[in-house]
């Protein structure tokens, strides 16, 4: 008897862990369809990020570079899908751009005559997507791997939580939660592989543009410390202007 009864107990249980794999890759299927359809109608993208606050001190608890990426305090973005992006601004005096376009990235700072370019087919540690641009999108599927997509109770109702990593850096997950309803990005965490979060991105005051995509005006970083590190704001959000290819040669 005790037998039987340990062996369904099993058997229920397996049963069990069978529904809610199936249920979750249902789940993570029908949120990629529905990303899909739902920015099909993006084809390129444009404005104007400016920071509005750093503290370089908690900055650097993020990474020793990463307060490198706010240095620049104004600067213009491109963006052209499937994966095509130019961010240009100025340091002091001398301007610099950065240019990907497909599977090639470069560097260039006209003043001196630099342009480093390189092939980042097999480094997706160096590409950026309109992920980091604060979009969610079916591009996701497509840049990392998508290890589980879970529906959680948030404040404001429920929200699609994602857990993914890259190919080269499958030990480094990242999360982001994205609202069930309209699909907003809401925030982001980076972890190192010991599972320690590096950093966290909160997104706020989306506006909806084009009626084809949810993109937020504020973005604000936060420490491992907990600490508001960093702020930055969008301004000029313009979609589906008519980008020329020409804008992303290298």
């Amino acid at each position: 008897m005790k037998y039987c009864i340990i062996m369904r107990c099993l058997v229920i249980l397996a049963v069990f862990m069978f529904i809610s794999s199936v249920s979750a890759s249902v789940v993570g299927n029908d949120l990629k369809i529905r990303a899909e359809q739902a920015t099909q109608g993006l084809k390129d993208l444009s404005l104007t990020c400016k920071v509005t606050y750093c503290n370089m001190q908690e900055l650097k608890k993020v990474s020793k570079d990463f307060t490198q990426r706010y240095e620049i305090k104004t600067s213009t973005l491109m963006y052209k899908s499937p994966d095509k992006i130019k961010m240009e601004g100025k340091l002091g005096l001398i301007k610099m751009k950065m240019v990907i376009n497909g599977d090639k990235k470069a560097f260039i700072i006209p003043a001196v005559g630099y342009n480093k370019k390189e092939n980042i087919k097999n480094k997706p540690h160096k590409r950026q997507s309109d992920l980091d641009i604060g979009m969610f999108s079916d591009s996701l599927w497509r840049d990392y791997i998508v290890n589980k997509v879970e529906i959680e109770k948030g404040e404001n109702g429920s929200v699609y939580k994602l857990t993914f990593c890259r190919e080269n850096a499958k030990s480094r997950k990242m999360i982001c939660w994205v609202d069930a309803d309209s699909l907003k990005l809401l925030k982001q965490e980076n972890f190192e592989s010991d599972g320690r979060r590096i950093v966290r991105y909160v997104y706020s005051n989306h506006k909806r543009v084009d009626n084809c995509i949810w993109v937020p005006s504020k973005i604000d970083v936060y420490n491992n410390d907990e600490k508001l590190a960093g702020t930055i704001e969008y301004e000029d959000i313009e979609a589906n202007t008519g980008i020329s290819d020409s804008e992303f040669k290298l």
